[in-house]
């Protein structure tokens, strides 16, 4: 693969340029967008045959190939672009200037329209009070906890053109749309037009549900009927994926139609994808950005919602005095802000929001705590849960015993053993298998042979049910891994295998897509139409993002020499657990995952706290 690497470096014919380009090729193949240049990429250069190499440049020949403006679009057409001593690809710079520019268009706000809005808001004082600032037993709960950042984050989403809100998972973030929903309905009627979007298909139709479910429980939302006027869809869909062209049908000049655009799971949009969403938003619409700043980063490149998230650290949750005082008048006096900012920190003070409490586990939940002991890398209280090996909600195994997971593959049975086609998907996702890697004895392509080899022995005297002894066979859990939307499949869609009268057929949820008719719940298609499939009883960690499932078992590698073991891949892979969590790894190498963070390079964070 260094080769590949020197490749690059050398095409451009500048013996002076080549290491920074050695570098720079090798960092974006681990998703980075951009290289600083200092002392870190020492030992990248010293492994790519550059050991001396100063870290400024200022060779005119060099400077012939390199920008040093920053004009975003409008910089010289130079392959590369040299900015706050970070050196760039040309195209990952405009891209990354394109999110920055959009993120600053939508953060701005007319004073006066704003304070119509918070007048308007006012008139329905007691809504927000009996709906979206309601009172709940506080014991228990925190200082921080205390305080009611679901409808802080609603308010702000009425108010603003832009809102971003993080969270861990059962925090909260989809009841807040639905809460951001009910104020919209209730100041201003059902007349505004929603989108819903994710990068996958799976996590489009899981926020539809959620919605859903929050209209069912919080009646007092009043949200039926919008919420099921939405219709979900992978970004890509909803930007208009033309075939063969790397550009949408909505872009810059021809605006998405929608008053509010939701996107979930934002922390697996890369950079190109980012700044095409972004510039297909019109003005004056609502964007709303959910996502787990703690989740791996895209599969492309760039970390951006990451980037966004980490700009605020140091001022969270805390808003100007004049905000804060407005905020404070519709929420419930126990669960007001306490802190407020002398003046913005940044341009997106106000357009952030960070939810603090967990409804997902209870207080003294297992699983909660190795959860943030992942997150806060905390080894001491790693090991305090790993002694005791087994709770209601975690299940550990640090001897990869054979019958640890053969007893997990059984679940799998459920689905099987249900002959009603809607029930059976539904059952699918009581459980899966995810595995930090493809290959090796605790990767994708072992496991997956192992699951069926177990099952196959098991229905031996049925072979009606479960016999894999060709590509394709009935009760097979196979992902689509090619966007198809002609035959309404995309990447990350997970179907079922079954006949379908004495042909096998692939089972999918319908999605709630109008464009599939029938009044079934899902839809079938001729597996041999399906252009990219893989069998997923068990799927890497990355491909689970956006999916949710009642028990998980994660597989970490027996060896830690892996850059891929991450505290991010580790938190992704435990957090996709509703109820309950099996996690096999040895502690060591548990312990080096959680120590090892995913450290993607680019200017945005600093661009953001600049303001450039």
């Amino acid at each position: 693969m260094d080769s590949y690497h020197h490749h690059f470096a050398k095409y451009f014919k500048d013996e002076a340029l080549e290491p920074y380009l050695y570098v720079l090729s090798k960092r974006m193949e681990n998703g980075h967008i951009c290289i600083p240049l200092d002392d870190t990429i020492q030992d990248d250069l010293i492994q790519g045959g550059y050991p001396s190499v100063e870290f400024e440049i200022t060779n005119s020949k060099i400077l012939s190939k390199i920008s040093l403006e920053n004009k975003g679009e409008n910089s010289e057409k130079k392959p590369f672009v040299l900015f706050q001593n970070k050196l760039y690809l040309q195209r990952y710079f405009i891209y990354e200037s394109q999110v920055l520019s959009q993120l600053e268009r939508f953060s701005k706000v007319d004073e006066k329209i704003v304070k119509d809005l918070q007048l308007d808001l006012l008139k329905h004082k007691e809504f927000v009070f009996n709906a979206i600032s309601k009172k709940i037993d506080l014991s228990g709960y925190t200082e921080d906890k205390k305080v009611d950042w679901q409808a802080i984050a609603a308010i702000l989403g009425y108010l603003n053109s832009l809102t971003i809100i993080t969270g861990g998972p059962g925090t909260g973030k989809t009841t807040t749309v639905a809460k951001i929903l009910a104020i919209l309905n209730k100041v201003k009627g059902n007349d505004f037009t929603i989108a819903l979007a994710a990068p996958t298909g799976k996590a489009a139709m899981r926020m539809k549900e959620s919605l859903a479910a929050s209209a069912k429980i919080f009646q007092e939302l009043e949200i039926d009927s919008v919420v099921k006027e939405a219709t979900p869809s992978t970004i890509h869909r909803l930007l208009g994926t033309q075939l063969n062209s790397p550009f949408f049908k909505y872009n810059k000049d021809n605006k998405l139609p929608y008053d509010v655009v939701i996107i979930d799971e934002s922390s697996m949009i890369g950079v190109a994808l980012f700044a095409k969403l972004l510039e297909a938003i019109k003005e004056g619409s609502k964007i709303i950005l959910l996502g787990d700043s703690e989740q791996l980063a895209s599969v492309d490149a760039g970390s951006l919602f990451g980037d966004i998230c980490l700009s605020q650290k140091l001022n969270e949750n805390k808003f100007s005095e004049n905000l804060t005082g407005f905020l404070n008048e519709l929420i419930q006096n126990e669960r007001t802000l306490k802190k407020c900012l002398d003046t913005n920190y940044n341009f997106l003070s106000s357009n952030f929001v960070r939810l603090k409490k967990t409804h997902r586990f209870k207080q003294d939940s297992t699983l909660g705590r190795f959860n943030s002991s992942i997150i806060e890398g905390d080894k001491q209280g790693l090991q305090k849960i790993i002694e005791n090996k087994s709770t209601n909600d975690l299940k550990i195994d640090t001897d990869y015993s054979k019958a640890f997971i053969n007893d997990f593959i059984l679940k799998y049975k459920a689905y099987i053993e249900e002959e009603n086609i809607s029930q059976a998907l539904k059952k699918v996702n009581n459980c899966r298998i995810l595995c930090a890697v493809k290959a090796s004895e605790q990767g994708v392509y072992a496991i997956n042979e192992n699951v069926k080899e177990l099952l196959k022995k098991e229905y031996k005297g049925q072979k009606d049910k479960f016999n894999p002894t060709t590509e394709i066979f009935n009760n097979q859990l196979i992902m689509v891994t090619k966007n198809q939307p002609e035959m309404n499949l995309y990447n990350g869609d997970i179907g079922l295998i079954r006949f379908s009268g004495k042909k096998l057929k692939a089972f999918f949820p319908k999605q709630q897509n109008n464009e599939i008719e029938g009044d079934k719940d899902y839809f079938e298609v001729t597996p041999g139409f399906i252009e990219l499939w893989e069998t997923v009883f068990a799927m890497t960690i990355h491909k689970s993002q956006g999916s949710e499932f009642n028990e998980v078992l994660v597989i970490l590698p027996k060896k830690k020499e892996n850059r891929l073991l991450t505290r991010e891949l580790v938190y992704t892979g435990i957090t996709r657990a509703k109820d309950c969590a099996f996690i096999q790894t040895s502690e060591e190498v548990l312990y080096k995952a959680v120590n090892q963070q995913v450290d993607r390079v680019s200017g945005l964070k600093d661009r953001i706290l600049n303001n450039n």
